[in-house]
């Protein structure tokens, strides 16, 4: 390889099949523009320093390139496409650091193909239910999650809390699949709570690739809160 890449290169329409070109092997991160999880990018910075020479890292504005994102079938984003010798070996849906680390030794033939549940009813992008998450479970539930997350700090306590519990339950069912309501008991999980100036609860928290969008705090009636995330959906 005549140039080494030790950063993730941003591909477009007209330069992607020149990565193919200039590495035997090549991943690229498909998404849609907006900001990705602070994790996911750290892993790929990480990935392109650490294999320089080895891998190219790459990533794709599905928005801004069609002809990429008509090509390589991404209908959904995120998604990493692994690539060897100019030929796709796998794509991962949603992809977490864990995912990317794991399909890359895999590509590099240093580790076994991941298996990956991808058709399980638990993909973490269906939930029709509120799940409760901890200090040890938020990055994964929440600021890697392949959908939006709306997070409540709440305690038992908490008498308006209660009032906003089952209004969560019914957006949780109504959005399923597009959304992911995350419960987060704020007396046995301070950190985050701290972490996001949280000073009354219940407050909300609408999560989307890993960024804060919007905050609500208080018991926020039904149609307000549905209208607010019809709109960020």
């Amino acid at each position: 390889m005549s140039r080494v890449f030790n950063a993730p290169i941003i591909a477009n329409d007209s330069s992607i099949d020149r990565l193919f070109e200039a590495c035997q092997h090549v991943i690229i991160l498909f998404w849609n523009g907006r900001a990705l999880s602070e994790s996911v990018n750290k892993k790929l910075v990480e990935l392109a320093e650490g294999e320089a020479g080895h891998l190219i890292v790459a990533k794709v504005n599905v928005h801004e390139n069609p002809e990429s994102r008509n090509r390589f079938s991404m209908a959904q984003t995120p998604a990493l496409l692994l690539i060897r010798d100019s030929q796709e070996i796998a794509r991962v849906k949603s992809p977490t650091p864990t995912d990317i680390q794991d399909y890359v030794l895999y590509l590099l033939g240093r580790g076994p193909k991941p298996v990956r549940a991808e058709t399980q009813p638990a993909d973490r992008s269906v939930d029709s239910s509120p799940i409760a998450v901890t200090d040890k479970t938020f990055t994964q539930v929440v600021l890697e999650s392949p959908v939006p997350v709306l997070v409540d700090f709440w305690a038992p306590w908490c008498g308006p809390c209660q009032i906003v519990a089952p209004i969560l339950e019914k957006l949780s069912g109504e959005f399923a699949g597009k959304l992911r309501v995350a419960k987060v008991n704020v007396d046995e999980n301070p950190h985050y709570a701290g972490v996001y100036g949280i000073q009354g609860i219940p407050t909300l928290l609408l999560v989307r690739d890993g960024q804060i969008v919007d905050r609500f705090v208080g018991a926020m009636p039904e149609h307000y809160l549905r209208a607010k995330l019809t709109h960020y959906l």
